[in-house]
């Protein structure tokens, strides 16, 4: 029987092919005898005419929008007054105090939230506002973050609480959300700009915009997640449905909520620079400065500035809602670091015991204060009963360290106002590094070997990858690049993927941005395809080497936290303006998550494989091309995805060096005092966005199903 079965012909490598990948087969098939049919005969490449004709969306949306300002823009005015009343009240208090009174209201969160090294770094970050000389630049932007912040937090929970009680207010809301995250930031400027003002209002009002969708998400996901049965044994003791929301579903998920709050303070920072565009004070403008006057060190001190602030405030804010619980091992950490060495290991446990005696008796002398007032207190209140004044004082303990800030932060107020104890920075501890890194900058581009190597870099770039990919794509026929991606994305997920994407080329070709939409997709694809040839590599090493994944990780977190606007003047001066500096910029921005993803992926593998792959004789090369990487490929092809997004999220930002696509038109729409043209613009970007999410995610999908992977 086994012989018979042997006997049997096996079928073909080609017919194993045909059987498992029937459809890209024909499909790529179709596609060459099409193109071939087309170069013979020839047609049309450009979408028609006629079609563009038939869809003024620029025109319309203007329309509507002169039609409507003149109802709205009273009540829009109305807010703005409000809102530039609470931001200079807001940012007067930060300037106007004293320093060392603002640099305790500023570093005592920090220590209450994070303890003693967060609060070190904060006082670190606070230190170099001062010394930089950017204390009321750095206050401006603190006043436009709060109130950005606070207004998205109210209506971002009220959004969110709405959207957990009702399936149907959800539905509506998920892709208005998809849109304000998607759509390109200078959008928001035009309409803020006219309906708002220039100056702080509008910067407020389009931060407002661009950073609610996390904090609306994330309430509504906290509340949802909140088991069925808590809220049945809540309703089984006589709560109301307010009051099951409230008093319990409210605070188990505030977790979720808080880090809600911690993703929309990063990406009201992000807005920071962008703000300069409709007049908005802070660090951003120096940043913005810094570019126009291709000023590298002012760029970059302005930076450095943003940066430590974003880390303080992630740091704070992701601390509020992690309660640190302080273990017996807490100084494994110096074990690892010093193996061999038990002198260096005692002499920094013994600074470690030192610092935290410190702090016991910092804490300590913040309990006995408050303890004291207690005391006061309660004897002033004679007449309370010796029930409630033990409530009281328990109440107060519990927050010993918020009232002996807030006492402390009075003693000081009061010092200032009636004392000259406080006297200004001195002029001599200001340190300005602009001077030696615009310095270093000139000497690098009158070297000539290293223009040699910048220039020899720019012509292979845009000679090898950049124009061939744009003429290729310019100078296929519209429907030809339609139905290759509505194809591919019926092939890997299905129909309603497909009419998405064929819906969204038409809508790019039918507002006459074909040709612009196809210089936005060669660059993404170059960037992406750089990143892809650095990342994984680095990725890899990164892996395996503890030594290059400490030396990489500060500066993937540098380059994802610096504003873009600040190494785009090196980049700009390097290699001159242009598509070149364009893709530079964007490599520089979208490389950080694949370079993550590849090591997390390479590294949550199971170590089995070493064994198993050792015991067939395989190398540590072989291993890793063979098997590895084929099994993370999932996890690189997440990088990829977010690096396709963070690429078309530089498009809007390069024009300002010489970048050409969509972006372009959203910065020629703004020119125009247009809204038509800048909106249509950026759906372009959000559709194409939209489109290579999705397909990348499809395509992961595939290959982990593949992989046998859920």
């Amino acid at each position: 029987m086994s012989a018979v079965i042997d006997s049997q012909p096996q079928p073909s490598w080609l017919t194993t092919l045909w059987v498992e990948h029937r459809g890209w087969m024909v499909s790529i098939v179709l596609m060459l005898v099409s193109l071939v049919i087309w170069k013979i005969h020839g047609s049309e490449t450009i979408f028609p005419g006629s079609w563009i004709e038939a869809f003024p969306f620029a025109a319309k949306v203007d329309e509507f929008d002169a039609w409507i300002r003149p109802y709205i823009q009273p009540t829009t005015r109305a807010i703005a007054v409000g809102v530039i009343w609470l931001y200079e009240a807001m940012s007067d208090f930060l300037i106007f105090t004293q320093w060392q009174v603002v640099a305790v209201i500023l570093v005592l969160p920090a220590f209450a939230y994070g303890g003693l090294r967060l609060g070190i770094l904060a006082i670190i970050a606070v230190s170099s506002w001062l010394m930089l000389d950017f204390w009321d630049e750095a206050m401006e932007t603190l006043s436009l973050m709060s109130i950005s912040i606070l207004i998205s937090v109210v209506i971002g929970v009220l959004l969110g609480i709405m959207a957990s009680q009702s399936d149907r207010f959800e539905a509506i809301i998920k892709p208005i959300l998809d849109t304000m995250q998607t759509l390109p930031a200078f959008v928001y400027l035009i309409p803020a700009f006219y309906l708002f003002g220039i100056g702080p209002p509008g910067a407020i009002l389009a931060t407002v915009i661009y950073a609610l969708p996390p904090v609306v998400r994330l309430t509504n996901l906290g509340i949802r997640q909140v088991p069925t049965g808590i809220d049945e044994a809540a309703t089984s003791f006589g709560a109301t449905r307010l009051q099951s929301l409230l008093k319990v579903k409210l605070p188990l998920a505030m977790p979720s909520i808080k880090l809600g709050i911690n993703q929309t303070v990063m990406m009201a920072l992000a807005l920071v620079v962008l703000a300069t565009f409709i007049g908005s004070p802070g660090l951003g403008d120096v940043v913005y400065q810094g570019l126009v006057r291709l000023n590298v060190g002012k760029a970059l001190e302005g930076g450095l500035a943003i940066v430590l602030m974003a880390i303080i405030l992630d740091r704070v804010t992701y601390a509020m809602g992690h309660v640190e619980h302080v273990s017996a091992s807490k100084h494994d950490h110096v074990f690892r670091l010093f193996p061999q060495d038990f002198e260096n290991v005692k002499a920094i446990l013994y600074i470690e015991h030192a610092i935290d005696w410190v702090w016991r008796q910092v804490a300590g002398l913040g309990n006995f204060v408050v303890s004291g007032l207690t005391l006061m207190l309660c004897r002033l209140m004679a007449m309370i009963s010796s029930a409630t004044a033990g409530k009281l004082r328990e109440f107060m303990l519990a927050r010993s360290f918020l009232i002996a800030s807030l006492v402390l932060i009075a003693f000081l107020m009061l010092l200032a106002s009636y004392t000259d104890l406080f006297g200004n920075y001195p002029r001599d501890w200001v340190y300005r590094f602009r001077t030696p890194v615009n310095q270093f900058m000139d000497d690098l581009i009158t070297n000539d070997l290293f223009y040699s190597i910048t220039q020899g870099i720019k012509k292979s770039l845009y000679f090898g990858l950049i124009n061939p990919l744009n003429t290729f794509l310019k100078g296929l026929p519209w429907w030809y690049t339609t139905t290759v991606f509505t194809v591919g994305a019926y092939l890997l997920n299905g129909r309603g993927l497909a009419v998405a994407t064929l819906l969204g080329f038409l809508f790019i070709g039918a507002t006459d941005l074909w040709g612009f939409g196809m210089i936005t997709l060669s660059t993404v694809i170059v960037s992406v395809l750089i990143c892809f040839i650095i990342g994984v590599p680095l990725g890899i090493l990164s892996a395996y080497n503890k030594t290059v994944d400490t030396l990489l990780r500060p500066v993937l977190d540098t380059m994802q936290t610096m504003p873009v606007f600040v190494y785009l003047v090196p980049v700009i001066m390097l290699f001159q303006a242009g598509q070149v500096s364009a893709v530079i910029a964007t490599v520089i921005y979208a490389l950080p998550p694949l370079v993550r993803c590849t090591t997390l992926g390479i590294r949550e593998l199971p170590t089995e494989i070493n064994e198993v792959s050792n015991s067939f004789g395989a190398s540590v090369t072989q291993t890793l091309i063979k098997v590895k990487i084929p099994m993370a490929i999932p996890a690189i092809m997440v990088g990829v995805n977010q690096g396709i997004m963070m690429a078309l999220a530089m498009e809007v930002v390069t024009p300002l060096i010489g970048g050409k696509g969509l972006g372009l038109q959203v910065f020629d729409g703004m020119n125009r005092s247009s809204i038509g043209i800048s909106l249509e613009a950026g759906l372009g970007v959000v559709l194409l966005a939209i489109i290579l999410d999705r397909l990348s995610q499809a395509w992961t999908k595939t290959q982990r199903e593949a992989m046998g992977m859920t």
